[in-house]
């Protein structure tokens, strides 16, 4: 009886250890900071403090399947623009920053995302019941700036990508070495299969950038329409 435990024991081990040759999970930390200074003064003064920016980025597109691999919140604490960034490596850790975002927004009335009613709201919902969470409260209205951007502009522009807007009503354009959205799956993916921490870093700039351009965008669209 003693040695059949101590096989399924070994057969265990077994099953769950990484396969040979593997390199550990890279670890990312948080990131919370005050973005003041890459903002001027009057996005923060026109900014609501019942408002919060959301951007996500994740292992796949396909929310039964994939992970949310980084949450990006921006919003209004007093006088100061305040981003943070919160990594999940796997599924516990999904499930704590879920959490950890569910306990969030409870304070806000309004999320402001770019094709949140697309892809990042209808993804975190999915990822909510897989983890047998709440999640999102029906208080808390979404604001889908690609919807306005779209019916104001399909027509004028080439497309109505974020970095389009970006260029078109803030006359901001990214830089050269900007990582596109589109390959943070994939590098989030290697990540998770031990890939260096220089790998995922100009994907977290580029989520801290998305995030900071909402507030921009928000603003300047806000204007169009009440001079229309």
């Amino acid at each position: 009886m003693k040695g059949d435990r101590l096989n399924r024991l070994r057969r265990s081990l077994r099953k769950s250890a990484p396969p040979s040759g593997a390199r550990p999970a890279t670890m990312v930390a948080d990131y919370d900071g005050i973005v003041d200074g890459q903002v001027g003064r009057q996005w923060i003064e026109q900014t609501p403090d019942d408002v919060i920016f959301l951007d996500l980025e994740t292992t796949g597109l396909r929310a039964d399947r994939s992970l949310t691999s980084l949450i990006g919140i921006l919003y209004r604490q007093q006088d100061s623009l305040r981003l943070e960034q919160w990594y999940s490596g796997d599924a516990a850790a999904e499930r704590r920053q879920l959490e950890r975002l569910q306990r969030l927004l409870e304070r806000f009335n309004r999320v402001v995302t770019y094709n949140g009613n697309g892809f990042d709201l209808p993804f975190l919902r999915c990822r909510w019941r897989w983890h047998q969470l709440a999640g999102i409260s029906d208080g808390c209205e979404s604001l889908d700036l690609l919807v306005d951007v779209r019916r104001r502009y399909r027509k004028e522009w080439p497309n109505c990508r974020l970095t389009t807007a970006e260029e078109r009503l803030l006359g901001i354009p990214r830089c050269s070495g900007d990582v596109p959205g589109s390959e943070a799956p994939l590098r989030f993916q290697d990540m998770r299969e031990g890939a260096p921490l220089s790998l995922i870093e100009p994907v977290l700039l580029h989520n801290r950038r998305d995030l900071i351009s909402l507030v921009g965008l928000r603003i300047e669209l806000l204007k169009v329409t009440i001079e229309s």
